[in-house]
């Protein structure tokens, strides 16, 4: 039971360090139950290696229990604390001490090493006194080092698997000095007590995972269930359209009004973004204050991401202008489309993973967005180009413009809804 719960762990996350920590210590438990069953005659060599290769696994299954504890204590960001990691690592000096002690005395005397007790825990009064102190303050450190990062972790999670440790633990160790009869109860308690801790990991990371699905599109949401997260987040180049929008006004209005009119704003102005971006495949990137960046073409790309994009600001300029009427009129909705290759992915930083978008297109699509004025949309040439003669957009040519960040003068354009010619007509 104790060798295949450790071959379930490896086999579903074999990546986790953490995990490939508790399937070792796992198996390690199983098969010194199993080889301690056989027929230990320590007057042949065989015997001997096997009493050795027993010690050995009994060693090894604390070591790696006591490092699946260290390994989580790693995990969450944060780090360990020094003194944390000075008790995980004395409590694994002691129990390669405390195998050693072990191995010397099958050496000396093997025939007492391997005897069998008629009592409930197979130790004698010497081997009280020799293992003991050793094993059991190398047990008590790593006990107080996981109590301390159970109390202070700060993710929920991750004190759950802490704690089904610290519960489980003394069931298991117990089931390693006990007599024969009394093992399996006491290995079964240990892994029913671990296996409800891991399932309420489980369910916990479930349910974040749940939660963080609102803030990505659906198609990033889909692209996660039907093929995994490395592909999602796979570090490539592409070219792709980013769409940038901002709000005109909103630094004097936040200054002037309430908080709580304020988060108002923001939060109907955000439903219209994600809304819009959803209808066209554009996933919202960031949300930074009134800005908000968009990209369509990334993660899943996009073949006419151009025309998309275009049809996206121009919409998104227009319900977010009329929304932003009913509650602050005083403030407008100024957008940047631009086109170019881009770097898309997923970087390590501050202890998690960020998906970022680096390259021209996002510096030129926020400062064209800055250019533009409320309920204006302004374009890249290389996005108005690749629009399309039928997508009922026009893109009105301006003249080069300076831009901040940029050398020389941008070649810029207004995009907006073409009129039908009777429209046309009547308006003229």
């Amino acid at each position: 039971m104790a060798a295949g719960c450790g071959a379930i762990f490896l086999h579903l996350d074999s990546a986790n360090p953490a995990s490939r920590a508790l399937a070792a210590c796992m198996s390690a438990i199983g098969l010194r139950l199993l080889l301690h069953n056989a027929d230990q005659d320590v007057s042949s060599v065989f015997g001997m290696l096997l009493a050795g290769l027993v010690t050995t696994l009994e060693a090894f299954a604390i070591l790696a229990g006591i490092d699946w504890g260290r390994r989580i204590g790693r995990t969450g960001g944060a780090g360990m604390h020094w003194g944390i990691r000075v008790l995980f690592i004395l409590s694994q000096v002691l129990v390669v001490v405390y195998w050693g002690l072990d191995l010397g005395y099958l050496l000396l005397a093997p025939a007492a090493a391997v005897a069998e007790s008629a009592d409930a825990i197979q130790l004698s009064g010497f081997e009280w006194a020799l293992f003991a102190p050793v094993l059991g303050t190398a047990l008590l450190l790593a006990g107080i080092a996981i109590a301390i990062l159970a109390a202070t972790r700060a993710d929920r999670a991750e004190s759950i698997r802490l704690r089904a440790l610290q519960f489980a633990a003394p069931f298991l160790l117990a089931a390693l000095v006990v007599r024969d009869d009394y093992a399996p109860v006491l290995l079964t308690i240990g892994l029913l007590i671990f296996l409800a801790g891991s399932v309420r990991y489980l369910v916990v990371q479930s349910r974040r995972g749940q939660f963080m699905s609102q803030f990505l599109s659906p198609e990033v949401v889909n692209l996660l269930r039907t093929q995994g997260v490395d592909l999602a987040l796979q570090r490539e180049r592409r070219v792709l359209s980013v769409v940038f929008c901002d709000l005109r006004g909103f630094t004097s209005f936040a200054r002037t009004h309430d908080s709580g009119l304020v988060v108002q704003v923001l939060e109907q102005y955000y439903n219209v973004v994600g809304e819009v971006a959803a209808a066209y495949g554009g996933t919202v990137k960031d949300h930074a204050g009134d800005g908000v960046l968009i990209l369509v073409g990334a993660p899943l790309p996009v073949a006419d991401h151009e025309h998309r994009a275009a049809q996206l600001a121009l919409e998104m300029c227009e319900r977010g202008n009329l929304a932003l009427e009913s509650i602050a009129p005083g403030l407008g909705l100024g957008l940047g489309v631009a086109t170019g290759n881009t770097t898309v992915g997923a970087i390590h930083g501050a202890g998690r993973l960020e998906y970022v978008a680096v390259g021209n297109p996002v510096n030129l699509a926020a400062r064209l967005s800055d250019r533009a004025i409320a309920g204006e949309v302004l374009a890249d040439m290389r996005t108005a180009e690749g629009i399309g003669p039928d997508a009922g957009i026009e893109a009105l040519r301006r003249d080069p413009e300076p831009l901040k960040g940029f050398s020389d003068p941008i070649p810029v354009c207004a995009l907006v809804v073409r009129q039908a010619p009777a429209a046309a007509a009547a308006l003229a």
